[in-house]
């Protein structure tokens, strides 16, 4: 399978490239002639050669390393080269030298793009090398930047100021002193100057010495003053870490602050912005009066009128320097706040779409910074427009440094921040709504400590329903990074919603995640589950749920329902009393020693020690028998993992029966629990019989009203005579029929009814039906 890998992407290194100017969408690679999969089949012969021969003489990974540099193809020195740091870490110390000897022999063979992955291995190999053999390290970096491929000048330049870092006190300062000054030289070429410069910040943060030090003094104004744009940035960027070691030296200080100041009137934007970035950074390094005097009006002077080639700079930058000069930024009032205001307004509101993400990033650094009326009043307007911006990258900003706003804000945050959560909440970018609940519960805490009522509180969070909802439902239920963040703020929910939302509107959806989402996930599922149920306050929607949970995972047919089942047990015990546990779920998952699929009764005896710890006195025998009789079920089972899970947890059973016998006492915490679901029994009883009174007491109501109903009909009356109800037949003849709106019986005749004898029966009808209503009143 490796050489059939090697030899795709072999191929694949071998197609020719697309043709410029061909549009043709269905244009095609050719595969390489005959010749060129004549050389890759070959190459893959040589390959399997080489690992042949390293199994045949058993050598070690060290060994492998060093034959590979020598004989290998490039493509497994490559290999070789990026587990470099694996393999120098785990190797002994005597097998490292002959690696690094071999690398610096074979390194020139390679091709630049192995090269340049040579570069990064060393450096992240370089703590695992022996220090007395870093000399050798440095010698090949220093060969590798003389190469004319700007690309490996830079990259091993790396390399060389890494290795620094970890040579010995002695060695550094016996060679590296001098070695720097001398790449410091002007003769040196551009890119031994620029290497002169990041060895001079490598001193200073090794802690250099002030005596070896200050024989670098004239060396940095020598370098600030260089003809190449390059060498004296990168000399500026080194002021920091001078700084931080050297800031108490009055002439180091001055040193720098002339040279610096001297850069931010360079002529070059690349070296004037350089400056104006270790400026603001030397902020914090050097006494509070050079903040003041120096570098405040620099600062205020550019955002009145900022540079074309500084503003981007200033954008992105803004909140972190705005905070390093907040004390003067206070001392000067009004007026420069407004300054620094209005210069944030216009480019957040203005300003092209990187300019308007840089505003939202910057947006609670801004908040800190200024005196918090002005939220109201300036940076509020701000924040909305931002929250609303058509560019993606701005809302995302704005949502993740939300939290932060409410911090700054305190009792106000609800006031002024529920608008814009709702909005952010709602987007229809699923990466706002991401960013924004990671932090979630930092401003929903805050925004129910605040509001005032109930009926607001409910008011307000109901807004919030359907798009929390609409997330945990369009979540891909398999992904763990989207569902971990809401799962760990859904434990929070109970202290927002009613227990109308967290029983129809939450559970169910979670209810499906249980189910089908990630195993990884399903004990933190089961738990919030669990919780949500403990926070309803009802024992008839506990009750309905308990059944639900029993009969849909504990006797599912799926067996991952059933390690489900097993998980939900878990939390009940965590959130509920032990004697709730034992009355309804014992012996539903004491059932499971006997299921057909091993995981489950692996699953079960992992969680026998947690049953043991619910049989804690007072307890029933027959629990405990059933206990005893399930363990020993489970010791005669015949998968393997089965029996080394249950030998684990017999251990730990009797572990348990000692400390219960030592300490026979109840617990506080389980008592209480008890006393809280005897009274959510008792009321969940006595809300039973008010139910079951109210029905008798419609279907008593709906009675009489159907009684009196029928006693207004008159078909009805005529339904409970005594008498019969029906006429006679109509005698033979001729029957003359009943005109339309008459008052004759349908089908009866009009000779039949005036009849003597239909005169008389009629009479006798008439005197029964009398007598039968009198005798019903």
């Amino acid at each position: 399978s490796y050489s059939f890998c090697t030899l795709l992407w072999r191929v694949w290194r071998e197609m020719p490239a697309k043709p410029k100017g061909s549009d043709d969408p269905f244009y095609a690679q050719e595969l390489p002639g005959l010749d060129g999969l004549n050389t890759v089949s070959a190459t893959c012969k040589y390959e399997e050669s080489v690992c042949e021969y390293m199994e045949e003489k058993g050598m070690s990974p060290c060994e492998r390393v060093v034959y590979i540099l020598q004989k290998g193809s490039d493509n497994q020195r490559r290999t070789v080269l990026e587990h470099l740091a694996v393999t120098l870490q785990d190797a002994p110390p005597n097998e490292v030298p002959p690696i690094l000897h071999e690398l610096n022999e074979s390194i020139w063979q390679l091709e630049v793009d192995i090269q340049v992955v040579a570069s990064g291995s060393i450096m992240s190999a370089i703590p695992f090398v022996p220090p007395s053999h870093l000399e050798s390290l440095l010698e090949l970096s220093d060969t590798m930047i003389q190469l004319k491929e700007d690309r490996l000048r830079e990259v091993w330049s790396d390399v060389y100021v890494r290795v620094m870092k970890h040579l010995p006190d002695k060695t550094l300062y016996d060679k590296m002193v001098d070695f720097t000054l001398k790449k410091g030289e002007l003769s040196e070429p551009v890119y031994s100057r620029v290497l002169c410069c990041r060895l001079i910040g490598a001193f200073c943060e090794r802690d250099a010495s002030k005596d070896h030090m200050e024989k670098f003094r004239e060396k940095v104004s020598a370098l600030c003053q260089d003809t190449d744009r390059s060498v004296r940035a990168s000399m500026c960027q080194q002021f920091y870490a001078l700084a931080s070691l050297m800031g108490g030296s009055s002439v180091y200080r001055e040193t720098i602050i002339r040279e610096l100041f001297d850069l931010l009137r360079d002529e070059e934007p690349e070296v004037t912005k350089t400056a104006f970035v270790s400026l603001m950074d030397l902020v914090d390094v050097l006494e509070p009066s050079f903040r003041k005097e120096q570098a405040y009006p620099v600062f205020k002077e550019y955002i009145r009128s900022p540079p074309p080639a500084m503003e981007s700079l200033l954008t992105e930058n803004f909140g972190k320097y705005l905070w390093a000069v907040k004390t003067e930024l206070a001392a000067g009032g009004e007026q420069d706040a407004n300054l620094f205001i209005q210069y944030y307004t216009a480019a957040s509101e203005d300003g092209p779409p990187a300019t308007r993400r840089a505003c939202a990033y910057n947006l609670p650094a801004v908040c800190a910074s200024l005196p918090i009326y002005h939220f109201n009043i300036h940076l509020h307007p701000v924040l909305k427009h931002l929250a609303a911006d058509t560019f993606v990258e701005s809302r995302i900003s704005v949502a993740a440094g939300l939290h932060e706003i409410s911090k700054l804000l305190g009792n106000k945050a609800y006031a002024m921040l529920k608008g814009t959560f709702t909005l952010l909440l709602q987007d229809k970018e699923p990466a706002v709504q991401k960013v924004l609940i990671l932090n979630m519960n930092i401003v929903l805490d805050m925004f129910a400590a605040q509001i005032g009522t109930s009926e607001e509180k409910e008011r307000f969070f109901s807004q919030l329903v359907p798009s929390l909802l609409q997330y945990l439902e369009t979540t891909a239920v398999s992904s763990i990074a989207k569902l971990q963040p809401i799962y760990n703020h859904l434990t929070h929910f109970p202290n927002y919603f009613s227990a109308t939302y967290l029983h129809g509107t939450f559970l169910p959806v979670l209810l499906k995640h249980l189910k089908n989402g990630p195993r990884a996930l399903m004990p933190q599922c089961a738990n919030i589950i669990v919780l949500f149920c403990r926070r309803l306050c009802s024992a008839t929607l506990e009750n309905d749920i308990f059944c639900k949970l029993i009969m849909d995972f504990g006797k599912s047919k799926s067996y991952g329902n059933r390690i489900g089942f097993i998980e939900i047990c878990k939390a009940i015990l965590q959130f509920y009393s032990r004697r709730f546990f034992r009355e309804r779920f014992f012996e539903h998952v004491l059932e499971l020693a006997k299921d057909a699929v091993s995981n489950v009764r692996r699953r079960l005896c992992l969680f026998m020690p947690d049953l043991k710890r619910a049989l804690r006195p007072p307890a029933e025998v027959e629990l405990m028998a059933s206990l005893i009789h399930a363990v020993a079920k489970l010791r005669m089972d015949t998968d393997p993992d089965v029996i080394e899970a249950i030998t684990a947890a017999s251990k730990e059973i009797d572990a348990i029966e000692k400390e219960m016998k030592e300490d026979c006492g109840r617990d506080p915490v389980d008592m209480e629990r008890e006393i809280e679901e005897q009274v959510l029994k008792e009321a969940a009883i006595e809300q039973d019989k008010l139910e079951r009174r109210q029905k008798i007491r419609e279907m008593l109501q709906n009675d009489r009203a159907e009684k009196s109903q029928e006693s207004k009909r008159p078909g009805k009356r005529a339904s409970n005579d005594s008498g019969s109800s029906r006429l006679p037949p109509a005698p033979n003849g001729p029957i003359v029929r009943q005109p339309v709106g008459g008052n004759y019986a349908p089908g009866v005749s009009r000779v039949a009814i005036n009849s003597p004898a239909g005169k008389d029966k009629r009479s006798a009808r008439t005197a029964t039906y009398r007598a039968t209503s009198a005798t019903k009143r």
